[in-house]
């Protein structure tokens, strides 16, 4: 008889040929993206979207056609199989029992069955790859979309994002992987609304088959053998309804108790379970009523991982979660090295992929459960990690929070450049080093107070001058100087100069006040070079800016290529930026880097970046 284990693998290698087929879609989108990523402009993109997006129709056809064309072979030879398991084995009890016994090949009731169920199961399947589609979030709500409209809307959406600049090509990279990876290739049912993951449509459409000749073949069985008992299999991880595995029963009892012919009885819904001819005094029952109890008990029998209890059929559905949670994160990987994503998003899914992998083996343990990753390797993709150190470079409750902490990291980087550390040391910082956790954030909070003017200025340099420029007027100023007004503090040349908008002469308090070297302080010029502005009724040669371009104008005079730094505490004005366009203009020889505190929250602060700040 065919066993239930026997029974789970039949399917197997047609569900492989839609894990195919859906690897290969993968494969296909985030080609086109990757193409698109080279596009540099809209214009561009009208004019090669035709190329990009124009045969995906065609694409999804023959790859349809070659999946029908692939997996009707296997159809004709599983059923093959259960011919075989289901009739050819009863052959001893045929020749004891009724004298005869009539070969399979000459069988023509039994053929006829298998070729009609084959058939039918075919039709089936072709109709599941007329549905196919991918599940996305529109407006809020998860929304079946079919595999052409897919191609057509989102994801000609997603390429315009990449091309008019509203996301970069990682964002939109992983965005669409994600999305993609986390449905699955899908088909829907759109009578009923039902849909499901491919593979898991055509495991069904298979087992229901499956079952239908089991049936026919057995009950045809019991009839040559003239009895009315039958013989239910059964297995471990049984749903708890499905008590009722191992025993004897009439027809009628297989139809009343076991609900024989209902989607959730024998038979049915996945169902795994089967029933066979028992002969009294020839067929010999596989387990007794007392090891049957004892097979009983031990379903029953809960076991706990991480505070939560299992039965022996909650553990084996969380098993199977775990699985295709696996195959998700193996097809997200493998899509985003396909696409060239940034080497911290792979780092990260692959430590995610790590994490649910060793759950799962220390979860299979735990419930005394065989491990069968050949459900996940099934997806052809094999190895999608090939540095098994990755889950140790990160803390756990990293790995538990993974995404959420991969774009904390990716807003730093953007922020701070390399002196965001790796994701890893990024990690360790936040979950294990409160102090060097306190500094990263200080100087993140930082960094980000200021745009960029003209140049580029590294990171580590901003922070640097916004210390010196924090520093001198909290701590070396006094009175107006300290209270009001604006400091800007230039690097020229690694030498450091400061200007004040409330300092101009040698004969102001301010200056005379100042605790620090005198020196470092730039004053208001009295032969400016360059135009200022009046903003209201005051003129803005006094502002600490132009101030500190005049000084600047003294010493690059010479043609030597000089580097200035500038950072200023306040928005740079319209006057500033006047002066450092004239600056620039003038003294080509000098690579001028100047930032000043962003406009947006200068808006929000009214101007006034440091109120509250203590360092």
């Amino acid at each position: 008889m065919m066993t239930p284990d026997e029974k789970g693998t039949l399917p197997l290698r047609t569900e492989k040929l839609f894990y195919d087929l859906q690897n290969r879609i993968y494969a296909d989108i985030v080609r086109r993206i990757k193409k698109t990523g080279e596009i540099t402009s809209t214009a561009d993109y009208q004019i090669n979207k035709l190329l990009l997006l124009g045969n995906s129709t065609e694409f999804i056809e023959k790859e349809l056609k070659d999946l029908l064309n692939a997996s009707y072979p296997e159809i004709w030879a599983l059923y093959d199989k259960v011919c075989d398991w289901e009739y050819v084995r009863n052959k001893d009890a045929y020749e004891q029992i009724n004298g005869n016994f009539v070969p399979l090949e000459e069988n023509k009731t039994v053929r006829r069955w298998a070729e009609a169920i084959a058939k039918q199961t075919q039709g089936e399947i072709k109709n599941l790859t007329r549905s196919m589609g991918f599940t996305v979030q529109t407006r809020g709500k998860k929304v079946f979309t079919p595999l052409v409209t897919y191609y057509q809307k989102y994801l000609d959406s997603a390429c315009m994002d990449i091309v008019t600049g509203s996301f970069d090509y990682n964002t939109v990279l992983r965005r669409v992987v994600k999305e993609m990876t986390a449905s699955g290739l899908q088909t829907v049912d759109y009578a009923s609304g039902w849909r499901n993951r491919a593979p898991v449509a055509v495991r069904r459409a298979i087992m229901t088959g499956v079952s239908q000749l089991s049936s026919k073949i057995n009950e045809m069985v019991a009839k040559d053998l003239k009895t009315d008992k039958y013989e239910v299999t059964w297995h471990g991880g049984h749903r708890p309804e499905h008590w009722w595995g191992g025993k004897v029963y009439s027809y009628d009892d297989l139809v009343r108790v076991c609900e024989l012919g209902e989607g959730r009885g024998l038979c049915g819904w996945n169902c795994k379970h089967s029933y066979y001819a028992f002969v009294d005094g020839f067929s010999t029952r596989t387990y007794t009523d007392e090891q049957l109890e004892e097979l009983e008990a031990k379903e029953q029998e809960e076991h706990e991982y991480k505070g939560k209890s299992y039965n022996a059929y909650q553990a084996s559905q969380a098993q199977r979660q775990m699985e295709t949670t696996m195959r998700a994160q193996r097809a997200n990987i493998k899509n985003l090295k396909q696409g060239n994503a940034d080497s911290d998003t792979v780092i990260a899914a692959q430590a995610r992929y790590l994490n649910t992998l060793s759950q799962y083996k220390d979860f299979s343990k735990k419930m005394k459960l065989p491990e069968q990753m050949e459900r996940v390797y099934m997806d052809g993709l094999g190895r999608v990690v090939t540095d098994n150190k990755i889950k140790g470079m990160f803390p756990q409750k990293m790995v538990d929070n993974m995404q959420k902490d991969l774009n904390q990291y990716k807003r730093y980087k953007e922020v701070l450049g390399e002196s965001a550390g790796t994701l890893a040391n990024f990690g360790k910082m936040k979950y294990n080093d409160s102090k060097k956790w306190g500094e990263l954030n200080h100087r993140y909070s930082v960094v980000k107070l200021y745009d960029v003017d003209s140049g580029k200025m590294p990171r580590e340099k901003i922070f640097e001058l916004d210390q010196k420029a924090f520093q001198a007027k909290t701590q070396l100023f006094t009175g107006n100087a300290k209270r009001k007004g604006n400091i800007a503090v230039m690097e020229l040349d690694g030498n450091i100069k400061l200007g004040n908008s409330q300092v101009q002469t040698i004969d102001d308090p301010n200056y005379i006040n100042f605790k620090g070297d005198k020196e470092s302080l730039v004053l208001k010029t009295k032969v400016p070079e360059f135009k200022t502005l009046f903003i209201g009724t005051h003129n803005r040669d006094v502002d600490s800016e132009a101030k500190l371009f005049e000084y600047a104008a003294s010493i690059c005079k010479d043609g030597k290529e000089h580097v200035l730094n500038l950072l200023s505490e306040r928005c740079m004005c319209e006057s500033c930026r006047g002066v450092m366009q004239q600056f620039k203009k003038k003294y080509p020889n000098v690579q001028v880097n100047a930032v000043s505190n962003a406009k947006k929250q200068a808006e929000k602060n009214k101007n006034k970046p440091w109120t509250g700040r203590k360092r």
